[in-house]
């Protein structure tokens, strides 16, 4: 069963792997239109200095647990337990799945180049899938544009929308695109990049040790250097914060 907790702001839904995914499964075959985000330091931090972000995520139906430091917070603060939800691993769980139950997925975001080696890879090991795909402008998209793109995810069928825009974005996005496309849809950022081969993943033990963003860091270091240490050390802030409140 999953729960959900109040926590930084925002309501966080907690449980195991197994439940999520049977959930989305469900939500999946039914097309009921959902937005699912999955939440780490970075998402929290641009919540709290966005009020606009804030309402707009609080919208979302459904908060994953994606960061370890969250993890342990929600034990901490919350008294809750639950199994780190990743978007990295739910995207593949997902396209398993679809796989067997011939659903079909659409895959909203990114540039064309990288929707094309999602798309060789999809055709080479989820061949039952059927498969949607959009590149959207860069830049800010207009309402009539949205509304298109709806009608085009809609016409479609889509049982599954995954949608690789980054944060804030994407999950500005699917708030706004609830009730307007019929399926559940989920924000899963980076996932992309790394599915289309173009990113490469931590291994699974530091991942484990809640050291993946060391490893990106190492990868990265120009472009997350200050992303890390400004989010990471806001999110430190907010846990003390709460920590005392709750002494």
């Amino acid at each position: 069963m999953i729960s959900s907790l109040s926590l930084f702001g925002l309501n966080i839904s907690f449980s195991s792997y197994t439940e999520f995914l049977d959930h989305f499964l469900h939500l999946a075959r039914s097309r009921k239109s959902i937005g699912v985000a999955f939440m780490n330091s970075h998402m929290i931090y641009e919540s709290h200095h966005s009020t606009e972000f804030n309402h707009l995520l609080n919208k979302i139906d459904i908060i994953c647990p994606d960061g370890v430091p969250l993890l342990y917070s929600m034990r901490i603060l919350g008294k809750a337990k639950s199994e780190r939800i990743a978007g990295n691993d739910m995207i593949l769980s997902l396209l398993s799945k679809a796989n067997s139950e011939k659903l079909k997925v659409f895959f909203y975001g990114s540039t064309e180049d990288v929707l094309g080696k999602i798309k060789f890879r999809m055709e080479r090991e989820f061949p039952i899938v059927s498969t949607g795909y959009l590149s959207p402008p860069f830049g800010r998209i207009d309402e009539e544009e949205l509304d298109r793109h709806a009608k085009e995810i809609n016409v479609f069928e889509s049982n599954i929308v995954l949608v690789g825009l980054g944060c804030p974005k994407q999950e500005i996005w699917i708030a706004k695109m609830l009730g307007k496309i019929n399926a559940p849809m989920f924000g899963v950022g980076g996932a992309f990049l790394l599915f289309a081969g173009i990113d490469s993943r931590a291994p699974k033990w530091i991942r484990n040790w809640g050291l993946e963003w060391f490893y990106r860091l190492i990868h990265e270091p120009q472009r997350l250097f200050k992303r890390y240490l400004i989010t990471n050390t806001y999110f430190c802030f907010l846990f003390m914060k709460e920590l005392i409140r709750k002494m």
